[in-house]
């Protein structure tokens, strides 16, 4: 089955047109976008992949329970680039409070103290 992970099958018009996807249905609609755009067949791209053209009808309608490194493949395969982005400067690096935050859990915290714990020479004196 082949792995696409670069975008030398690109066409100029597929690499300069960019979609906001918020939902796996806008994902099939990007891809069917760029299949078609490259004038290929659901056939086509499915042969590309190493899945059926059912598979890719079912991408294409946004179906949410398909396996992402295919979903991934196809895209690679119909012209799609992914690419992230944040519009929130404060998300790309971690602040030390976001990082005290993560390991505070796994830092060794001590234990109460209590007098069963004490050594017998240094417990408090019995009033009996």
């Amino acid at each position: 089955m082949p792995s696409f992970d670069d975008t030398r099958c690109m066409s100029p018009a597929t690499k300069s047109r960019g979609m906001q996807v918020h939902t796996v249905r806008d994902l099939g609609a990007a891809v069917r976008q760029a299949r078609t755009d490259q004038k290929m067949s659901q056939a086509e791209l499915a042969a590309k992949v190493g899945v059926s053209r059912n598979w890719i009808m079912r991408l294409e309608k946004g179906h949410p329970r398909l396996e992402a490194q295919l979903v991934l493949d196809a895209m690679a395969a119909a012209g799609v680039a992914l690419t992230t982005d944040t519009d929130d400067e404060s998300l790309l690096e971690p602040t030390d409070s976001a990082w005290t935050e993560v390991f505070a859990d796994l830092a060794v915290k001590p234990k109460e103290d209590s007098d069963s714990r004490l050594p017998s020479d240094d417990k408090p004196p019995s009033d009996g």
